[in-house]
């Protein structure tokens, strides 16, 4: 992978280069000796079944892995908090766990305990890699990030997410560089209050999400990283749905061609009845006839053009279905 953009908030950028450039040099170094294509799966969501996406857990857990190796670790503070607010303002401004608790006692109400964590600390630097849903980024700067740095746990702050490219090539609803930056930018310069570097990264190679341009092989190596019990359940109900909603958009398309083709018999019937009767084809009668059958005759090749186009392209993710069948038979 590599990292596609970056955006510096309070310094955070000079302060990792100047102050901690052994421990950027370590999340870089990382980041470009992942091969994020490794990492695929086969999409179980209804809106984009079937289709080949990266898989968040999977990168997630190889990140955690290399970064581990180096000696990052997840951090993670007990705290205490109530319902009071004028306690509240008091226990804020402490950082040692029990005491807070005794504070709260003391003040005669309940001391519930909560806790908060960053997925790795080295040197009073913290690092968030964000795949999940959109609101989890906003959590990670004006809480997660926020909280450790007011109690002087942390200098810096680094959150790691997808840019709007790889985000595409994702299960819907994550968070993208570009749009989180734009909404820190929009909120203003102080805003969160702690130095931040906000990484976007992506895989070198971009990924082609339809699995119906890869070999059987290739795709059996994907489904096996993929949730095939959750997989063949959703790929039953879409192929249902589809062929149904196939189907009715045939019958349409033919019923349309018919009516068109009804209409030509009824004119042509005409036609051999006016003939009997001797009338010529220069006739007005017969004329305008033959207008409006050449008329008829036009939409009729337009509507079966279109009835063969359906035809002939079952709906995306029908296709997409029966070539995993295909492979989940093999």
């Amino acid at each position: 992978m590599r990292i596609a953009f970056s955006y510096n908030h309070l310094h955070a950028e000079e302060f990792l280069y100047y102050r901690k450039k052994a421990l950027i040099d370590e999340i870089e170094k990382c980041l470009r000796d992942i091969d994020a294509n490794k990492y695929l799966k086969i999409s179980c969501d209804k809106a984009n079944l079937g289709l080949i996406y990266y898989d968040q857990k999977a990168l997630n857990t190889v990140i955690k892995e290399t970064l581990t190796a180096s000696g990052w670790n997840e951090y993670k503070i007990s705290y205490y908090v109530t319902n009071d607010e004028r306690t509240s303002k008091i226990v804020v401004k402490e950082t040692d766990a029990e005491v807070q608790k005794k504070i709260i006692k003391d003040n005669g109400f309940e001391p519930l305990n909560s806790f908060n964590q960053v997925d790795f600390l080295k040197e009073r630097v913290a690092v968030e890699v964000q795949f999940g849903k959109y609101f989890s980024v906003a959590y990670d700067l004006h809480v997660k990030h926020t909280f450790f740095y007011l109690r002087d746990d942390i200098d810096v702050g680094i959150e790691i997410i997808p840019t709007h490219k790889m985000m595409l090539c994702m299960d819907t609803g994550v968070a993208w560089f570009e749009n989180e930056v734009t909404n820190v930018i929009r909120e203003g310069r102080n805003n969160p209050s702690v130095p931040i570097y906000i990484l976007g990264i992506e895989s070198d190679d971009h990924i082609d999400t339809d699995p119906c341009t890869y070999t059987n092989k290739e795709l059996a190596d994907i489904l096996s990283h993929s949730d095939i019990g959750k997989l063949k359940s959703q790929m039953k109900r879409a192929k249902l749905e589809d062929t149904e909603k196939w189907d009715r958009q045939k019958k349409k398309a033919q019923e349309k061609v018919d009516k068109i083709q009804g209409e030509m018999d009824q004119l042509n019937d005409k036609y051999l009845e006016l003939k009997k009767q001797g009338l010529e084809d220069s006739s007005r009668e017969i004329a305008e006839l033959i207008n409006k059958n050449e008329k008829l005759q036009l939409k009729r090749d337009e509507a079966y053009s279109k009835y063969c186009e359906i035809d002939e392209n079952p709906p995306a993710r029908l296709n997409r279905v029966c070539k995993l069948e295909e492979v989940l038979q093999d």
